[in-house]
């Protein structure tokens, strides 16, 4: 009998992490924004990219252009991007204002997760971390590192994901 209950147990939440197509659900979270805000995942609709990252990782920094672009040229198709990073306010906002004097706004939201348990949530072991995400909150495709050669296969994501995400 406890053989029975252990396998019920572990199939339902098999279904409940991967949903009914065996897609990953993500995790939802709430964190501030540099004004206190609370964003919400769930909350959010489209075509979701998250981006884990730090002002002091190279790679992000080279990545923070490409969301730009991305955001510049799709929010108005519903894509958001959520750029989540441990650091304080201060050194976030600092950054902002270099990227910005290089001509580069960092519109999309940017939240604070000091703590780092949205990190932990989704298991980040390496920044950048950009992961897609449908309004569903079903994981689309998780890529750990930035290339500039991988602008070329998140806009094709992007591209093929927007009509679904915003049907």
């Amino acid at each position: 009998m406890r053989k029975v209950l252990f396998i019920a147990i572990l199939a339902l939440a098999v279904m409940t992490m991967f949903g009914e197509d065996n897609a990953i659900i993500v995790p939802d979270f709430t964190l501030p924004d540099f004004e206190g805000n609370m964003v919400t995942l769930s909350d959010l609709e489209g075509l979701i990219i998250l981006d884990f990252w730090a002002t002091w990782c190279p790679p992000c920094r080279d990545e923070v252009p490409v969301l730009q672009n991305f955001i510049d040229e799709y929010s108005d198709r519903g894509l958001n991007i959520i750029g989540i990073s441990s650091e304080d306010i201060a050194t976030q906002q600092q950054f902002k204002e270099q990227m910005n004097e290089q001509g580069v706004a960092m519109s999309y939201t940017l939240l604070v997760d000091e703590d780092q348990s949205v990190f932990r949530q989704y298991e980040v072991q390496g920044i950048p971390t950009t992961i897609f995400v449908d309004s569903d909150l079903r994981q689309i495709y998780r890529e750990v590192g930035f290339a500039p050669h991988y602008e070329e296969g998140f806009r094709k994501i992007i591209e093929e994901n927007l009509p679904l995400a915003i049907e």
